[in-house]
């Protein structure tokens, strides 16, 4: 087994994938179809990997949970309805397994063994969150049955995007990784640790395990916990090569090397919306602000030279650094 003097030289990155990239709009979200998007997302991670890169996993599940949800109202009432933590827990299961079997054999650095942690993290009872649902979960359905399900399980339902009713939930911030000491340890011994999914199981103790109904947002989980292991970079997977300004109109321009500050300041004039690349903003900016780390966003197919100063692909972003 690696020990920690086998990752000294290896620079540490924790890469956070969306649950669409796992199950993506146009499948059915089979076993099959998971494990082969999960061995497509295998080939760049090993390019980091040979880059000297040591990586710490964390995804999305949206589209899983969408999945498991729609299983149980359709077993309902033979089979009992677990509730939302738990579909979390379940999925993070699933996803974990299918990550590691996508990233094994082959696929990573021989001396780098892959594990899974369940991961719990907590959030706050005062979060304004829960006050606010505004993450949507599930499936989409029409207005009769939305209306239905509101009055059936009392969920909150929202027209998202004129696309069809959703299930909205909290998206409290998360405060603090449970699991953490033990991710650090496997980390330091040269593992790469699947962990986090879903943005973790919300809890609002971390002795009496007490699950909340809401799904934490997976890149304030990846933010945290990059900060917490010291990270290097920070990794942000999403559908586009960069972020971009002013998108969709003439003046759209891709931002590349930008300091936490000049982030802020475009994203203070409102050009990440909360509902697209607003969160992954918000992620980068805290994990730059909080290490000498740097965060970027992008593509699967740019890494890893997305993560390199200068390059043409990805969004880099990094404290400023201080007047000398």
């Amino acid at each position: 087994m690696p020990t920690s003097t086998a990752t000294e030289h290896r620079r540490r990155a924790v890469v956070a994938i969306g649950g669409n990239a796992i199950t993506a709009e146009s499948e059915q979200g089979t076993y099959q179809e998971m494990l082969a998007n999960c061995q497509a997302l295998a080939r760049p991670c090993a390019l980091m990997v040979a880059a000297g890169w040591q990586l710490i996993l964390v995804h999305g599940n949206g589209p899983q949970v969408g999945n498991l949800e729609l299983q149980q109202m359709a077993s309902y009432p033979n089979t009992p309805e677990q509730p939302l933590h738990a579909l979390d827990a379940m999925t993070q299961g699933l996803v974990g397994h299918l990550l590691h079997r996508g990233l094994s054999p082959g696929a990573v650095a021989a001396d780098s063994p892959i594990t899974t942690i369940l991961t719990h993290v907590m959030v706050q009872h005062e979060d304004p969150a829960f006050d606010n649902p505004t993450k949507p979960i599930g499936p989409f359905y029409g207005r009769e049955q939305a209306d239905r399900l509101r009055e059936q399980h009392g969920w909150s339902m929202v027209d998202d995007a004129q696309r069809g009713w959703r299930r909205i939930v909290p998206s409290p911030r998360p405060r603090h990784i449970v699991e953490l000491s033990a991710i650090k340890g496997l980390v330091d011994a040269g593992f790469t640790v699947i962990c986090g999914g879903g943005g973790g199981i919300p809890v609002t103790s971390s002795e009496k395990m007490t699950g909340v109904e809401a799904v934490i947002d997976k890149d304030r989980t990846a933010a945290l916990l990059a900060s917490s292991l010291g990270a290097d970079a920070l990794v942000l997977v999403t559908a586009v090569e960069s972020v971009v300004l002013n998108f969709g109109t003439p003046q759209a321009r891709a931002l590349h090397d930008v300091s936490s500050a000049e982030m802020t300041r475009f994203h203070q004039d409102g050009h990440f919306p909360a509902g697209s690349m607003g969160p992954k903003v918000e992620s980068a900016i805290d994990f730059a602000e909080a290490s000498e780390g740097t965060a970027t966003i992008t593509s699967t197919a740019g890494l890893p030279q997305a993560l390199e100063a200068g390059a043409t692909v990805g969004t880099r972003i990094s404290r400023p650094k201080e007047a000398s």
